[in-house]
């Protein structure tokens, strides 16, 4: 049973058979977590009692749970009702590790870190985990903040799998507060949900999940997500007139999500979804990866790749050493396309982007770069390679996950 893709129209992950068995494996590391509990990390999306606390029941009264058909959710909102969390019930902890203004890199920094803080409050099997809002304003630009963004969540995800935490990732929020920001929300959603798909770990896309919704299921902020009220705020209200609203929404789907991972992880059962195959081609220049949608993502490795031809790009008048092996993608377009190609790899892996043009060398380069490529490209047929830098005799292949997109046609930087 291969890996399943994460198709970018769905606003929650497949969860097939080896997204169970991957679960399965992360709970397995350590035996003793409490399986009727979850922990929350994040931001001030996360810290707000309109996230989760209206499943508290009797422990939060004055929240309506109008469940409006989806009461086979109603035995797993009682099993993590019976949760000890320190005193509370999880869905209504105050965690240590969601903090208003706070990101990814500040949840693991410190001795010990938040999430280590609130993993040993908790001793819980389960977390839910999102960010990307406040990460997004941690660079000189949204492109910038983007790689420290991937990396501080692959360290984030990394411990929670290491300790036996099985993580449920959420993406950002749409942006109404200004237009950079509105594009550059997509690219985080496109570029945690390859994360997720990487760890195949269960992904909630929040920004696709209500960027359709009425202003975007924004606040008056166009930043913070909104919610149904009814006298007061009753985030849990599931008819009609509450999916109008964001955290209704992303309540129903986080619950949904919960609901489906703890049958998974605690019950044994079987996995509800068929796995999507990943993409075809072995990645050489004869049968290269294809490049069958956008937004796309593959998740590869140059160690051991079957291709190893070309040794350096003069087309880009590039001087760097490229003689480790590399991997080949085929981008066809049938009209003139904005594109955003990104590459992402971890500490001790140096590979980098190279986009051809009219033939497979190095003397077909049209564009490099260690992490973006940002152009429009007309109709045609197109290399993307991902290749291994070497310095002082040392190859410096490994593993990387590429994501490449469709340009929104106001996103100068791609025109």
């Amino acid at each position: 049973i291969g890996p399943t893709r994460y198709p970018e129209g769905d606003v929650t992950s497949p969860l097939s058979d080896h997204v169970a068995k991957r679960l399965r494996a992360i709970a397995s590391q350590n035996a003793t977590r409490k399986g009727d509990v979850f922990m929350k990390v994040g931001d001030s999306h996360t810290v707000s009692k309109n996230l989760m606390y209206c499943f508290a029941g009797p422990a939060q009264p004055s929240y309506q749970l109008d469940l409006a058909g989806n009461d086979a959710l109603l035995p797993s909102i009682q099993h993590f009702r019976s949760g000890s969390a320190a005193g509370k019930t999880p869905f209504d902890r105050a965690s240590l590790a969601a903090v208003v203004g706070k990101t990814a890199s500040w949840s693991i920094t410190g001795g010990p870190s938040p999430l280590n803080q609130e993993t040993a409050a908790l001793n819980p099997r389960f977390a839910l985990v999102s960010y990307g809002t406040n990460d997004m304003q941690m660079g000189v630009t949204f492109a910038s903040a983007l790689w420290p963004f991937y990396e501080s969540m692959s360290k984030l995800l990394d411990q929670l799998e290491q300790s036996g935490v099985v993580p449920i990732v959420a993406g950002l929020l749409p942006r109404g507060d200004s237009p950079a920001a509105a594009l550059w929300a997509e690219v985080y959603d496109h570029v945690t949900r390859a994360l997720a798909e990487k760890r195949q770990l269960p992904y909630l896309s929040v920004y696709r999940a209500t960027k359709d919704l009425p202003k975007q299921g924004l606040a008056a902020d166009s930043l913070h997500g909104n919610v149904y009220v009814a006298g007061t705020s009753q985030p849990c209200v599931f008819a009609k007139a509450g999916l109008d609203f964001n955290y209704n929404v992303r309540n129903l789907h986080s619950m949904r999500q919960l609901d489906v991972v703890k049958r998974l992880v605690i019950d044994d059962a079987q996995a509800p979804d068929v796995g999507v195959p990943m993409p075809a081609g072995a990645g050489t220049a004869a049968d290269p990866v294809v490049v069958d949608a956008l937004p796309f993502t593959h998740h590869a490795s140059t160690q051991g790749s079957p291709s190893s031809v070309i040794d350096a790009y003069p087309g880009c008048n590039s001087a760097a050493n490229e003689s480790g092996p590399e991997r080949f993608y085929r981008l066809t377009l049938t009209e003139t396309t904005p594109i955003r190609a990104m590459l992402f790899d971890r500490e001790g892996v140096d590979v980098d982007l190279h986009l051809l043009s009219g033939g497979t060398t190095g003397a077909h380069c049209q564009a490099r770069h260690d992490r973006l490529i940002e152009t429009t490209l007309g109709p045609g047929t197109y290399s993307f390679v991902v290749d291994s830098f070497t310095a002082s005799g040392a190859v410096l292949s490994g593993e990387y996950t590429l994501v490449v997109m469709r340009c929104a046609s106001s996103d100068a930087a791609c025109n």
